[in-house]
């Protein structure tokens, strides 16, 4: 099994997010967040709560496991 840095899940919200067509004023405004905490998730994840994961495997109608896949 391979261990999934912050900067990869980081990197998958970021490539879930686009692929779902979802600018990040929307994600803010449904996880009633400012926009500087959700460009920091983007960057490196590894603070982001499960709880603020699932929303938003919710909203990009995504597996939460996209959020872990590694190459």
């Amino acid at each position: 099994m391979k261990y999934v840095d912050g900067k990869q899940i980081a990197n998958n919200i970021k490539a879930e997010r686009n692929r779902a067509g979802i600018v990040i004023d929307d994600v803010c405004k449904e996880l009633n967040i400012s926009r500087p905490t959700y460009i920091s998730y983007e960057k490196d994840a590894s603070l982001v709560k499960m709880s603020t994961l699932i929303q938003l495997s919710h909203m990009f109608n995504c597996d939460i496991n996209m959020f872990f896949y590694t190459k």
